[in-house]
């Protein structure tokens, strides 16, 4: 231990004290020495006022690192000579052991830097411990003697008070503290600086004992959620003393730490997207995190396990590639384009990006989801994938999934029904006559006089001159009609109903702006706000008006998880056969091993039974030997029967090797197919995600005539449901001076 600094000079070291106020205090030391052996350089150190208690604490943190680095190497030199590691191994993990300590003051033994690290196992660690038991006791002996010295000094220091005692231990447990918050990246130094002073002005003026990490909460540099994780770490009691009655949360971390995902098992009906957003916070989680409007409707929706946070480079890719594009990519361009004629280009950057992962990380990477354009229906990328040209004459578009589509003009004299037979996929329809439910309909934009029973999918906008009833509607423009009737509408735009909607469901992420139209027994929802007549009759159920939620988007990207799972689900069918068959194989293999074990030592007592008999052959009688004979010829058989049956398991163990073969090779084929399709699916669900992203949460609802009693009115994170009749009126969720959220009724 001769090796390790006195605490003066590392008091001079790392400049507590001058270069003259070491020369003295070595000076008064030698005195010392003479009167008292046992004399240790921190009383001095304090009693000559030359730093305080906190600098004197440190200084022993910095001296017991350096006592905790000599036995690393000490245990370095014993896991190589062992074999356990390199050298080079032993050198890193010192190397990190210094960094940890600079870095927050964090005495990081070695052997759990080697174990974090897997460079050794923690067998190995233990065995290795076990050699170096005789540092430890030296070690124990330092500190108990330290100690002794320190029980002195006190007991000499008539100034301190059990009181002042009981507040430097407790700051002695807070370096701990402040050091894995900032490890965490849960606070900055400055900000645990500013917490001490709070806290020794608390302990000064007002006689308070106080821990840090309460000071550190109320001054909103810490969740109490972040307090609590690093109080357990710590094994401190105050972690303790609220018992654990919330719900049950998990996250999982993506290997790439680029998405986490929150997994639900019990009390979602208790949780709020501040609740989701501290857990992701305590588990040091700053980038990426969805808005709360998102992780609240999840929540509303009763999913049990969704992403929470996501980062990618998609966007950046986007933006490095700067796309031009031909036409007006808001809408159904209403200018048609020629075949053959370019859509779009795209310029490619460097490609090459920093960011960060979900913990704050930086990361280089120049791969990610590119959806700056994909071609779609009637289009078609170039050879070098910087170009898309019109394969069609028609009408261009820009999908939310950023699919390039042109939609051809048809137009319908009559009505679309069985007798007209199926219309073009994604054309431009114009029906004069009515849309009946004959076949499933894609298309840009639409436009009939009436839709009864259809099931449409548009890129654009769908129009009703007059109404549409029984119908499912999924569209990326807006929705026009004088009435609803029994339909479910899912859109990106806006929705514009003349007169009345009657048990419906209307999904929008954008307003539904409905001025006259009267709604009964229908539930909506929309991104941007709701604007009706009025809401319900009094005698039909009530009404559910939702603003400012993300209904429509979670429920787009949960239709694309569920397709997500069709199309893998003959690729996990193909495995989970290739499963069965392994797992049979390694049974029947099992079974053939016990065989020979059974043959070989049927075999080893027929040998036995056949020496025993030469060497009985002259003096035994003939009954015995018979008997002996007997024995040798069932143990013939049985090896017989041993054999024969280790033929045919082996006949049977091929036989499910060449099947999960066979299934192995089926997919190989099919896998990359799959994993296109849901890849694109993929790059689908963050389109959509990028695209909310982008637009702005309205939670108001204004009615211009009567909503009746029951109808219930959501927030994104509040709901009210009406008692008695209401006129011309708004309801907009505001948050109070609590922090809380509310819905405020007000003027129209």
């Amino acid at each position: 231990m001769n090796q390790i600094p006195t605490l003066a000079d590392l008091a001079l070291q790392y400049g507590t004290i001058t270069t003259e106020q070491h020369q003295h205090l070595q000076k008064v030391y030698a005195l010392k020495k003479k009167e008292d052996p046992d004399i240790a350089f921190g009383p001095l150190i304090l009693g000559l006022n030359f730093a305080t208690q906190y600098q004197v604490g440190l200084l022993k943190l910095i001296e017991d690192y350096l006592i905790i680095k000599k036995q690393g190497e000490t245990f370095g030199r014993i896991a190589v000579e062992k074999g356990f590691s390199t050298e080079k191994d032993i050198e890193k993990a010192l190397e990190y052991q210094k960094k940890e300590f600079q870095r927050a003051k964090l005495r990081k033994l070695i052997g759990d830097i080697l174990v974090e690290s897997r460079v050794i196992t923690v067998k190995q660690k233990n065995a290795i411990l076990k050699e170096q038991a005789f540092l430890d006791s030296e070690l124990e002996k330092i500190q108990t003697q330290a100690q002794d010295l320190d029980n002195q000094a006190a007991h000499k220091d008539s100034t301190l008070t059990e009181y002042e005692k009981k507040f430097l231990r407790i700051k002695v447990l807070d370096k701990e503290f402040s050091a894995c918050a900032i490890e965490k990246g849960f606070a900055t130094d400055r900000q645990v600086r500013i917490a001490q002073k709070d806290q020794e002005k608390a302990f000064e003026k007002e006689n308070r004992i106080g821990f840090l990490a309460d000071f550190m909460v109320q001054l909103n540099f810490m969740t109490e959620g972040q307090k609590t994780l690093v109080l357990k770490e710590q094994q401190r009691r105050e972690a303790f003393a609220r018992p654990d009655k919330g719900p049950d949360i998990t996250i999982d971390i993506s290997k790439d730490k680029m998405e986490a995902v929150v997994k639900i098992t019990k009390g979602i009906e208790n949780l709020c997207a501040q609740d989701i957003r501290g857990e992701l916070e305590n588990r040091g989680i700053k980038f990426g995190i969805y808005p709360d409007p998102i992780l609240q409707c999840h929540l509303d929706m009763k999913n049990m396990e969704f992403a929470a946070a996501r980062q990618d480079f998609s966007v950046e890719l986007v933006k490095d590639r700067k796309a031009s594009y031909s036409f007006d990519v808001d809408k159904v361009d209403t200018q048609e384009k020629k075949m053959g004629v370019t859509l779009a280009e795209q310029y490619r950057g460097k490609e090459i990006f920093i960011k960060k992962d979900v913990f704050g990380n930086d990361l280089e990477q120049s791969q990610g989801y590119d959806f700056t354009f994909r071609c779609a229906a009637g289009t078609r990328l170039s050879s070098d994938q910087t170009k898309a040209f019109a394969g069609k004459t028609g009408f261009p578009s820009l999908s939310i999934e950023r699919k390039l589509y042109i939609h051809p003009a048809i137009f319908v004299l009559e009505d679309a029904d069985l007798k007209y037979g199926p219309l073009e996929t994604y054309a431009n329809l114009n029906i004069s006559g009515i849309l009946t439910g004959a076949y499933p309909v894609t298309a840009g934009d639409l436009t009939a006089r009436e839709i009864r029973g259809a099931r449409i999918e548009a890129i654009g906008s769908v129009r009703a001159e007059i109404g549409i009833t029984d119908s499912f509607i999924s569209a990326q423009g807006d929705v026009y009609a004088k009435y609803l009737h029994n339909c479910r509408i899912e859109t990106f735009g806006n929705v514009y109903i003349e007169n009345e909607m009657i048990d419906s469901n209307v999904l929008s992420s954008g307003k539904i702006d409905s001025k006259q139209c009267r709604v009964v027994s229908s539930t909506l929802f929309a991104k941007k706000g709701i604007e009706l007549a009025g809401a319900g009759n009094g005698r039909t159920r009530a009404c559910i008006l939702g603003a400012g939620t993300e209904h429509h988007l979670l429920t787009k990207v949960k239709q694309l998880h569920l397709e997500i799972q069709n199309i893998r689900r003959p690729l996990d069918e193909l495995n989970e056969k290739k499963d069965e068959q392994h797992i049979a194989a390694d049974k029947i293999f099992q079974k053939m091993i016990e065989l020979k074990i059974f043959h070989d030592r049927a075999k080893n007592k027929k040998l036995s039974l056949s020496n025993e008999f030469k060497q009985k052959k002259e003096s035994a009688d003939t009954k015995a030997l018979k008997n002996i004979v007997t024995l040798v010829r069932t143990f013939e058989k049985r090896m017989e029967e041993a054999l024969d049956s280790l033929k045919e398991l082996n006949e049977t163990k091929k036989k499910h090797d060449r099947a999960s073969a066979l299934l192995e090779q089926k997919i190989k084929e099919v896998e990359p197919a799959i994993a296109k399709k849901i890849s694109e699916l993929q790059i689908d669900a963050l389109a959509f995600f990028e695209w909310a992203r982008k637009h702005e949460n309205h939670p108001c609802i204004k009615i211009k005539d009567q909503a009746f009693s029951g109808t219930v009115f959501k927030g994104v994170y509040s709901q009210m449901s009406i008692e008695k009749e209401l006129n011309h009126f708004s309801m907009v969720e505001k948050q109070n001076s609590t922090g809380n959220f509310n819905l405020v009724l007000g003027p129209y």
